[in-house]
């Protein structure tokens, strides 16, 4: 992380975003010149305190002219992420028509992804049912954690009465789930042996295996392994596994 302040205001910043959020903001040549020192033509360069974006026109700057594939990772925890920090990568990569640089007016390249975190899954917090997360924002937690699968939320509801939300080549995930505390508490949140033979029947004609998350199952793991092809994880306290 380089904390390097100039003497006097960064005026591409103010040319580009038309700001003085930032009174100091690092040179990006001097960032420039110590990833090339630093950072082979393929390597990451990490910044944790992205600030003004400074790192990532580094890279991309150092990119253009050497043909290189470095990749930037920057984090900024507030509240001007979007609007100033990933702001700026965008209109480096697409071009500043009235910027002084020339390079610039066209745009230096290439692309990168602009994430945010959402409000943490805790345990402790389902539990208590002071935390409990909306049905898709739960659907695609349990997807990446278990299986390494990014999918949106919003896109993620339950199919039917038996919970299926997503379908890769080889699973059906069901998740039986409301962010409401007397309706898990409920039987329309159990797996119970005859939803469990109607999930496994309908995974077996698809030729997959079922994962199904619940609160509770009113089943046992004999009966589940007779049926065959469906694995029951319990919320919350196995929201990782993945079978």
């Amino acid at each position: 992380v380089f904390n390097y302040l100039l003497p006097t205001p960064d005026l591409f910043l103010l040319g580009v975003l038309s700001t003085r959020v930032f009174e100091f903001p690092k040179s990006y040549k001097l960032i420039r010149d110590l990833v090339l020192q630093g950072c082979p033509d393929d390597g990451i360069v990490l910044d944790s305190f992205a600030g003004s974006g400074t790192t990532a026109h580094a890279v991309l700057a150092l990119n253009k002219k050497d043909g290189g594939n470095r990749k930037f990772i920057l984090v900024e925890c507030e509240d001007y992420a979007d609007d100033i920090t990933a702001e700026r990568v965008r209109r480096v990569i697409k071009g500043v028509p009235n910027a002084r640089d020339k390079s610039l007016q066209a745009g230096l390249g290439g692309s990168f992804t602009y994430c945010t975190l959402g409000d943490p899954i805790e345990v402790e917090g389902m539990l208590s049912e002071t935390g409990l997360p909306d049905y898709g924002d739960l659907a695609a937690y349990l997807l990446y954690t278990s299986k390494g699968i990014s999918a949106e939320s919003a896109g993620l509801a339950p199919q039917g009465d038996d919970g299926l939300f997503y379908s890769d080549e080889q699973t059906d995930y069901h998740l039986l789930y409301r962010p409401d505390g007397d309706w898990l508490r409920s039987d329309d949140a159990v797996l119970n042996r005859e939803r469990a033979e109607r999930i496994g029947a309908v995974s077996k004609a698809r030729g997959k295996e079922a994962i199904v998350y619940a609160p509770v199952k009113y089943i046992s793991q004999r009966a589940l392994s007779d049926i065959g092809g469906v694995q029951y994880c319990q919320l919350p306290y196995q929201i990782h596994q993945s079978g």
